[in-house]
């Protein structure tokens, strides 16, 4: 099957996820909460220490901090455009949208259709980035406007998969590798990461109506992010090959890919944290998956045949 095939096969049935869990989420109102507490506390951390034991060491030397460095950077251009949109946007929020991108979720299928499981330890080198950013500075920045600085920076630092990383780099610099028997669990945890995370997505969708959908600020918004983050990302990955160059061509591929990735559903959480445009969040966040999937199956498609194989 061609790299666009595998990707279409891989990602089109969680797109029928989105769609059941948003036919179904009224009627289980629970599901969204429980889901992503089994995904933070669960699913996720077995996920990166997997892969993080399964990376190459020059991997995990480059791709966090460069992630890292354009989530961060990402909150530029979010201020800016909140600052012409007004009120009709909660700012950081849209700081947050920027920031977030669904590596795990999205990033882990697209991957691994593209390069098998290799992929897979280079997306999440790219996951551990983002998620230092996203829940550390990010979330304590978006907490503190309603818990304050001290009890959003305590809950900041409580976030597991903080500790499950720095675990997980302390044992592969310790020489320490997965049992062979932890495989079948570790792929079965891949697969729920991507179909729980793409039903919290559908879930939150539940609460919508037509009202909320407001598609020309949508459009805006992900239109400024989408080029933000082709920019950042693109003259990271330039600066990275210019003075370091020890990523290879398919490293270079999976992490540019992720300025393609839609935004990550956990910014419904921050929504429901703030309690403030929780409806515009769960829209944002789905109207993004629908156009990554397109922006990634064309961008593939157009290109596969300089796609390094697997």
């Amino acid at each position: 099957m061609s790299a666009l095939g595998n990707i279409a096969s891989a990602l089109l049935p969680l797109y029928g996820v989105i769609l059941l869990a948003w036919a179904f989420g009224s009627r289980v109102p629970w599901a969204a909460k429980l889901f992503s507490t089994i995904l933070v506390f669960g699913l996720i951390p077995v996920l990166v220490i997997d892969k993080v034991l399964a990376a190459e060491t020059r991997q995990l030397m480059v791709i966090p901090p460069m992630m890292f460095m354009v989530a961060a950077l990402m909150s530029i251009p979010a201020h800016r455009l909140s600052k012409r949109l007004g009120d009709d946007f909660d700012p950081k929020l849209l700081s947050a949208s920027f920031s977030f991108f669904n590596v795990a979720f999205f990033g882990v299928p697209v991957s691994q259709a593209l390069f098998g499981d290799v992929g897979v330890s280079t997306v999440i080198c790219a996951y551990i980035g983002s998620a230092l950013y996203g829940d550390t500075v990010g979330y304590f920045l978006i907490a503190r406007t309603k818990e304050g600085t001290r009890k959003a920076a305590t809950k900041a630092l409580r976030v597991p998969v903080v500790y499950v990383i720095m675990c997980a780099i302390v044992a592969k610099w310790a020489g320490v590798t997965m049992p062979e028997g932890a495989a079948p669990i570790v792929s079965i945890a891949g697969t729920l990461v991507s179909v729980l995370g793409m039903a919290v997505i559908g879930l939150n969708l539940a609460e919508t109506s037509g009202e909320d959908w407001r598609p020309q600020l949508m459009a805006r918004i992900l239109a400024i992010r989408q080029a933000s983050g082709l920019v950042l990302l693109a003259t990271a990955l330039a600066a990275e090959a210019a003075f370091v160059g020890i990523l290879s061509p398919r490293d270079r591929v999976i992490v540019g890919l992720v300025a393609l990735f839609p935004i990550a559903s956990n910014v419904t959480l921050f929504a429901t944290l703030l309690d403030t445009n929780r409806k515009a969040a769960a829209i944002l966040v789905a109207l993004s998956s629908l156009v990554s999937l397109v922006l990634v199956l064309l961008v593939v498609g157009i290109f596969h045949s300089a796609i390094p194989a697997r």
